[in-house]
Parts: C-alpha cells; sequence; structure tokens
C-alpha cells in the first residue's frame, strides 16, 4: 500500500515598506568571476577595496569541494578551524558586515588555509549619501495653516477643497488639530498616499496638535492611518512654493538618495528547509519593494507558494500549478505591506494516516 502524504507548512511572513534607504551598501563576490578557490591570491582582490558596514560578502563555491568559516587573527593565522557547526556550506554563502573592524574567513576544508585560500578585510562604518539640497538653514517666517480650519483634523472633511486656492511657502506651518488617539497624521509619498499606506508606526505625529514646517518647495502627501480613515477621505495633498524672494530649485521634488534593491538569500546559508525558524530570521530586516527573495532547497524537497494572510494562518496549498520549484526561486518584492510565503513539503507516514495539514 502507498504510503500516506503528510503535509508540513513553514511559513514565512515579511514587512516590507517602501521608500529607499540612505545607506549604500554594496555587495562582494569574493574572487569576482573565480569565486571561492585554491590558487588564488584573496589580499591582492581585497586591496583598494572600500568594506562599510551593510555590505555583503558572496563566497561561491562548489558546494562540498569548500566551505567559509569566520574566524579571528589567531585562527586566520594558524588556520585553526571553529567546530563543524560554525561552517558555512551551501556554495553560496551571503555574510553581512554588521559591525566595522577587522574581519577575517578561511576555508576549513583540509590544507586549503595553509594553501592560502583564506581572506582578511577592514571594514570601515556605513557610508551615507546626503540628499543634495537648495534649502537654507533657517526659513523665513511663514503663515500658519490650521488644517481644515474650525473642522480640524477629522473624518467627514473635504481637505482638497480645503487648500484649492491657498499659496502655501516655505516656511510656512501645517497645524494637524484633532482628539489624541482617535486620529494620527503620517507624512508619505504620492504612492502611500493613493494607496493608503501607513508607514511605520514610530513616525506617526500623535500629539492632536501636530506642527509640520514645510521647508522645502515641492508637492507633500499626508494621511491619517488610524482604521480606515485614509480610505474614507482623510488625506491632504498641497504643493508648497517657494518663499517670497527664493528662486525655485531645478526640481521641486524632494531630493532622494538612489536606492540599490538587494537580494536576500532566505535563511542565509540554511537555505529554505525544515526546522528552521523563519520569522527569526525575517526580524529586523528591511524588505523593501524591488529587492529579491531567493529560496534555495534541494529540488524535489521543498517548493515555495505566494499565499494571502488566510492561507498562510491556516496553511492552505493553492493549486499545484502556483508552485515554484526550481530549488533557487526568486521572488521580486513588487508591491508594500506583507508578503506570505508558504514552503510545502512532505514526508512518508506508515499507512493509515490520514493527510492533513499541520
Amino acid at each position: 500500500m502507498a504510503s500516506a502524504l503528510r503535509v508540513f507548512g513553514i511559513l514565512l511572513l515579511l514587512g516590507i515598506t517602501l521608500g529607499p534607504s540612505i545607506t549604500l551598501a554594496k555587495e562582494f563576490v569574493v574572487g569576482d568571476e573565480a569565486g571561492w578557490k585554491l590558487g588564488f591570491d584573496y589580499q591582492a582582490w581585497a586591496k583598494g577595496k572600500d568594506f562599510r558596514v551593510g555590505d555583503k560578502l558572496i563566497f561561491k563555491y562548489r558546494a562540498g569541494s569548500h566551505n567559509v568559516y569566520k574566524v579571528d587573527g589567531t585562527g586566520f593565522q594558524q588556520c585553526i578551524r571553529p567546530s563543524a557547526k560554525e561552517a558555512l556550506t551551501t556554495g553560496y554563502d551571503v555574510v553581512e558586515l554588521a559591525t566595522p573592524g577587522r574581519k577575517w574567513y578561511i576555508c576549513g576544508v583540509a590544507k586549503h588555509c595553509e594553501y592560502g585560500m583564506k581572506l582578511v578585510i577592514d571594514v570601515k562604518p556605513a557610508k551615507y549619501e546626503a540628499p543634495r539640497s537648495s534649502v537654507p538653514s533657517t526659513y523665513p517666517a511663514g503663515r500658519e495653516y490650521i488644517v481644515g480650519d474650525g473642522a480640524g483634523w477629522r473624518l467627514g472633511f473635504d481637505y482638497q477643497a480645503w487648500a484649492k486656492n491657498k499659496v502655501f511657502r516655505v516656511g510656512d506651518r501645517l497645524v494637524f488639530r484633532y482628539p489624541v488617539h482617535a486620529h494620527n497624521v503620517f507624512r508619505v509619498d504620492q504612492y502611500g498616499f493613493q494607496n493608503c499606506i501607513n508607514p511605520p508606526a514610530s513616525e506617526a505625529l500623535t500629539t492632536g496638535s501636530d506642527t509640520i514646517v514645510l521647508t522645502r518647495p515641492g508637492r507633500k502627501w499626508y494621511i491619517c492611518g488610524v482604521g480606515q480613515h485614509c480610505q474614507n477621505g482623510m488625506k491632504l495633498f498641497i504643493v508648497v512654493f517657494p518663499a517670497q524672494g527664493q528662486n525655485p530649485p531645478s526640481s521641486w521634488a524632494p531630493a532622494v538618495p538612489t536606492y540599490k534593491p538587494r537580494e536576500f538569500i532566505v535563511g542565509d546559508y540554511a537555505g529554505w528547509t525544515l526546522n528552521f525558524d523563519y520569522q527569526a530570521w525575517a526580524k529586523g530586516k528591511d524588505f523593501r519593494v524591488g529587492d529579491k527573495l531567493v529560496f534555495r532547497y534541494r529540488v524535489g524537497a521543498h517548493n515555495v507558494f505566494k499565499v494571502d494572510g488566510n492561507a498562510f494562518q491556516y496553511c492552505t496549498k493553492p493549486p499545484a500549478n502556483q508552485a515554484l520549484t526550481t530549488g533557487n526561486d526568486t521572488i521580486v518584492l513588487s508591491t508594500p505591506r506583507n508578503q506570505m510565503v508558504h514552503l510545502w513539503c512532505r514526508q512518508s507516514l506508515p499507512p493509515g494516516h490520514e493527510t492533513r495539514p499541520h
């Protein structure tokens, strides 16, 4: 009798945000095209490179032929291997440079380290790109606008009609008045305004008398992030003109640092597997639109489904034709908010066991 199949669900929930980060993180493939191998001068490769906190090292090699250990200076000089459980062994090991200082890496297979298969680098603090700005350090004293006038900031009010024909200038102030806890104010971009996407809660203004100084010319967007208030029309869009006597900059849009999408190997060197805490892995990571998730696993052992919140909670499997099954599945994060990813894998059970979600 054919064995029944039991289905296990491994779940990954990601919070994805819009907007660029200003850290200029880079990825370095160790050895470039040569990868991680014997007979290569890794110190010559590293010479002149500017490694910074937030950058990533990627060690590429044929799995089983080599590995990667993070060691200290003594371990580097004397080729001392840490315990085997500390080895990175996937053949595509990603190491994020989380702190400044000197970092050492060796191959722990046979005598590879003794034959020169090791790397030492110096990591500098993170590098930031300062947005260009033509805004002066002080602003002219401007007008104060109580948003909504006597109505204040509330549901059931047409804020675009209120803003129409008003001339907002750099130095003016918007004051949002409302009962504390009933509403809040978020500054968002155009996409967040149109789709009512709340930024992180830490960015909310919540005092009930929130004052925003208009420091730059250009388009500005504000929403209430409580409940469905934004969807019900509680949002404001204005255009800010230069202060009287100022020349407008070449572009009125606020300067935005360039954001380079990143690639996240799900589970890092563990890959997409059973008995791994993917929520712990995802915690604290800043996933953004344009980033990529790469699910690496042994073909036939696992797969990947993109699901909604209900299916995520109850481990409901979509149709089989929606499964990603290549063993190196790449998903581009194309929309903000939460994304649910679901792995289904099968394990044989003794005859008579019923197939059911776990």
